[in-house]
């Protein structure tokens, strides 16, 4: 992996030491181009000029095969949505529920994968099962595979926990969910881009991710994978053209056959071509490569940050068992105050509580800092954010 390369492909590189990536990530100056590029044509040539429009429609299914390609799923499995908590959403009001009907969560979930499902116990009197997880921010299959009754019809996931960086043992879970009959949906917003994919050996049913975040497309780009087979047993929330036909003769109404069946109206066109460009980057470099490289980084993070004193590490304490993001407080340290320090270093990272209360208040925190790194940081990044720690703590010692 060409780390010069990859940085001068980086505008921000240029400009910050951005430590982010769980937030959003930043795109590349080709995958700027390429929206820029087809916004200016639609300027000079408009949208529908038939040529140009044609060229554009065979590119979004183009843009399909690569991220179908990307996951070994088949393009007809795949939809495209704005983010990932539509694509969860798209499938918790798609399916037929019943009342008494259970959904599995861990409780390391944030407000995406868990504000849906307690909307589904108001609105159709489904249950909420919340599953507690470990102390190092996984969830035990065991634990929730003794929670499944004859009611579950579903384990709802994210494979990468916003607040802990835990990475969770997907494929267990879902051969475990397998073998009781039990769907399951991953939600992948975290770690598409960073962890390798593949959703024929995971073996789940349904996956929604973003490609803000590790894949470094714009905002509003997604994709939504459905198993082919249950395509047509879900309800789509929205119909209209693109995903739907009527025959005026015959006054029969038809559903795409496909995922395409969740997309209605006009496509987000800009969005689609750059989360084009991103797994196309993201396939130059090699997933595996990819998550051998951050993997690096938060090795490197991690033991120098272990140094600090009053460094207190949340989820897993060994870097084997976490990627990408490290949640942390320092004892004695303002949070915000910390943040507002860096960005004047002109270093980027966040704090909050980042939507997981119940993580929050495991750990008896009401916040927490987060350094998310990617391929693009660098280890002198890293020395230089903890040196901006070390001299705001000197600073409220005196």
């Amino acid at each position: 992996m060409d780390i010069s390369k990859i940085r001068l492909d980086s505008p921000v590189c240029a400009n910050y030491a951005y430590f982010d990536t769980a937030a959003a990530s930043a795109a590349t100056q080709k995958n700027i181009d390429a929206v820029t590029e087809y916004l200016q044509r639609t300027a000079e040539a408009g949208l529908y000029l038939p040529s140009f429009r044609k060229e554009t429609y065979a590119r979004i299914e183009q843009v399909r095969e690569q991220a179908a390609a990307f996951i070994n799923a088949k393009p007809e499995e795949i939809a495209f949505i704005k983010n990932a908590t539509e694509g969860l959403c798209f499938i918790a009001q798609g399916m037929a529920w019943q009342p008494g009907d259970e959904v599995i969560i861990p409780d390391f979930e944030n407000l995406s994968n868990l504000v849906p499902w307690l909307r589904l116990e108001q609105t159709r009197g489904i249950k909420v099962i919340k599953v507690p997880a470990q102390d190092s921010g996984k969830v035990a299959v065991a634990d929730i595979e003794a929670v499944i009754t004859e009611r579950t019809r579903l384990i709802s996931f994210s494979h990468l926990p916003n607040a802990t960086g835990a990475i969770q043992d997907a494929k267990a879970i879902c051969a475990m969910a397998r073998k009781h009959g039990v769907q399951t949906l991953i939600c992948a917003a975290q770690s598409l881009g960073m962890i390798p994919t593949d959703v024929r050996e995971i073996d789940c049913d349904y996956l929604a991710a973003c490609g803000r975040k590790a894949l470094r497309a714009i905002e509003g780009t997604g994709i939504l994978y459905v198993r082919q087979s249950l395509i047509g047993s879900l309800e789509p929330c929205l119909v209209g053209w693109w995903n739907s036909s009527f025959d005026f003769k015959t006054q029969q109404l038809s559903l795409a056959e496909t995922a395409r069946r969740f997309e209605a109206g006009c496509p987000n066109v800009p969005a689609i071509l750059s989360l084009g460009e991103a797994v196309a980057y993201a396939q130059e470099l090699g997933i595996e490569a990819i998550f051998e490289r951050v993997r690096a980084l938060g090795n490197f993070a991690l033991e120098r940050l272990q140094r600090l004193p009053g460094f207190e590490l949340y989820g897993p304490q060994d870097a084997a068992g976490r990627i990408g993001i490290i949640p942390f407080n320092i004892k004695g340290v303002n949070a915000q105050a910390l943040v507002r320090k860096m960005e004047e270093r002109n270093i980027i990272i966040e704090a909050g509580h980042f939507m997981a209360h119940t993580i929050m208040n495991r750990y008896q925190i009401t916040e927490m800092l987060r350094l998310s790194l990617h391929y693009f940081n660098s280890e002198q990044e890293i020395e230089d954010a903890i040196a901006v720690i070390r001299d705001t703590m000197q600073l409220q010692e005196k």
